[in-house]
């Protein structure tokens, strides 16, 4: 199960890198257009897309955690909310694009919640 967990994470990523190679550039903003007219589409789409991410990274790295204090974190979890926050930084940088920390809310509760459902699916079905 572990090989086909690292296949299905790196076929997500690259499709949550072509999403946000389309709102980057100028020329293929366009293509994702149709999201604005339906009300919470975006807010959504960053709940879903970065919790998706985290719960599969969670998977690859099988929930393993660390301690910081008396409170265990999720190792992937972290790694993802890092990878998107600094995405959502660079947002700012970026001609026609907008930090919006609305998005990074949606994001980081995805990524929490998504995580801890990885948490959940190791427990109840083991796998390797």
């Amino acid at each position: 199960m572990s090989a086909k967990i690292k296949i299905i994470t790196l076929i997500y990523v690259f499709i949550v890198a072509g999403i946000v190679f389309l709102a980057d550039y100028k020329s293929t903003r366009y293509l994702l257009k149709f999201s604005v007219g339906i009300p919470y589409f975006d807010k959504v789409g960053h709940f879903l897309l970065m919790g998706g991410f985290s719960f599969l990274v969670n998977l690859w790295l099988k929930v393993k955690t660390f301690s910081v204090w008396k409170f265990r974190y999720l190792t992937g979890s972290l790694i993802v909310l890092i990878i998107v926050t600094l995405e959502e930084l660079s947002q700012i940088f970026i001609s026609g694009r907008s930090f919006d920390i609305g998005d990074l809310a949606a994001d980081y509760a995805g990524i929490i919640i998504f995580g801890e459902l990885a948490k959940v699916f190791c427990q109840r079905y083991s796998f390797d």
